[in-house]
């Protein structure tokens, strides 16, 4: 059975896909690092869900950069679990994914890169 801060990043990744501008700032890297990419503070989706998805970094592999996205939770979150976990450290990095900072991406090549980043911030998860 998924753990609820597994279940809460489901829910935000669901989010993120709903909303074309929510794909597009995470697939180019805008932002800038240590603040929110999803979702925007405040209003029902914070609390409902729980968690956010953070800008981090900008690293370079194979000559290439990346954005590095963070998800944390949120210690306004409405299940008391992620509340109580987001009160003992709400900087507290539960998963992270890399995402290529590409401004043109064909619609599959943009339907991929959003693959690869719910397959890093599944598999990266750590609680």
């Amino acid at each position: 059975m998924p753990s609820k801060t597994q279940k809460s990043l489901e829910a935000l990744l669901a989010y993120v896909k709903q909303s074309k501008s929510r794909r597009t700032t995470i697939l180019r890297g805008q932002g800038e690092a240590g603040h929110r990419a999803a979702p925007a503070r405040g209003g029902t989706h914070d609390e409902k869900i729980g968690s956010r998805i953070d800008v981090g970094e900008i690293i370079k592999k194979a000559g290439k950069e990346f954005r590095r996205y963070k998800f944390q939770l949120n210690s306004n979150a409405e299940d008391s679990t992620l509340k109580k976990k987001a009160a003992q450290d709400s900087h507290k990095v539960y998963s992270t994914a890399d995402v290529e900072i590409k401004v043109d991406r064909t619609e599959e090549e943009e339907e991929q890169a959003m693959r690869d980043f719910e397959e890093q911030m599944s598999n990266n998860l750590k609680e």
